[in-house]
């Protein structure tokens, strides 16, 4: 089984680390911007500096980066960025595309370790971790005294999960080599003397086709809708139609007809804390889990 959370086969050959359809970027874009804001402001780094000096300003480190694109709305939003990746692709476009240099390690090397930071995320990438305790371990040298982690992950015991999780778009069984529960990673976070402060179970971007993909191996089978059909007519809906154009009608013309079902299933995920995703804000200090 691969181990690499961040590999080159994990994304087109495209050099842009696409992993879906070029007529999504320009949504994906927005979402990825919305993202960065919500996060800026909730941790309490959305401060505006305009001096373009470095000096005195935060830093913020992510690990399994992409291409880049959260880092570059930090770096507007006055933050120091650092990043890593385990793909030569997704660090040729984070440079070519935004400007945003990435260590390419499978760690938290040396080098990232000489500076603490105000702020560490991991944006759907601790599925992908062979060890995440080696990371977890890591958190209280790398953190400021007032410093977040912020975790995000599939929340396998979710709706959508439940629904049918081979076809699930959170399962992604190539890739993601460990699922850990709420409760697990949590205590992991816990041995190390970090608690969590905030739990949240709703994303922008991924709870609609996370509930859609589950709702559509629940309703019609995985034999036709597994994960790789599902995730294929969102990465390649031109040559998905050609090979199978009923299935992929039907996947496509679902993201409108099952869109009620989809809403009031998203309501229900958040009020029930069985959310599509599990997103923790960690910090030194002991403090209560509560929701949005």
């Amino acid at each position: 089984m691969k181990t690499l959370y961040d590999s080159d086969n994990y994304y087109d050959g495209d050099g842009q680390a696409t992993r879906l359809a070029p007529s999504l970027s320009s949504l994906l874009y927005l979402l990825d911007w919305a993202k960065a804001w919500g996060f800026a402001r909730k941790s309490k780094l959305y401060q505006t500096n305009r001096s373009g000096s470095s000096e005195g300003k935060p830093r913020v480190l992510d690990i399994g980066a992409g291409d880049g694109k959260f880092l570059y709305f930090m770096r507007r939003f006055g933050r120091i960025p650092s990043g890593t990746t385990l793909s030569s692709v997704s660090q040729q476009a984070a440079k070519s595309v935004f400007g945003i240099d990435l260590e390419l390690t499978k760690t938290i090397s040396p080098k990232l370790q000489k500076h603490k930071y105000q702020a560490i995320t991991y944006w759907h990438v601790f599925e992908h971790l062979d060890d995440p305790e080696s990371h977890v371990s890591a958190w209280p040298s790398l953190l400021t005294s007032d410093g977040v982690v912020m975790v995000e992950a599939p929340n396998i015991e979710s709706i959508g999960a439940r629904l049918s999780f081979d076809a699930w778009l959170g399962s992604d069984l190539k890739h993601h080599i460990n699922h850990m529960t709420a409760k697990q990673i949590v205590e992991l976070i816990e041995k190390y003397g970090m608690s969590v402060d905030r739990k949240e179970t709703f994303s922008l971007k991924f709870t609609y086709p996370f509930i859609w993909s589950g709702l559509l191996g629940r309703l019609f089978g995985t034999r036709l809708y597994h994960f790789d059909s599902v995730f294929g007519a969102l990465k390649d809906p031109l040559g998905r139609l050609r090979k199978s154009p009923f299935v992929t009608l039907n996947t496509i013309a679902s993201i409108y007809y099952l869109a009620p079902v989809i809403l009031v299933l998203a309501v229900s995920g958040v009020i029930t804390g069985r959310g599509e995703v599990l997103r923790l804000y960690v910090s030194r200090s002991k403090g209560a889990v509560h929701g949005e």
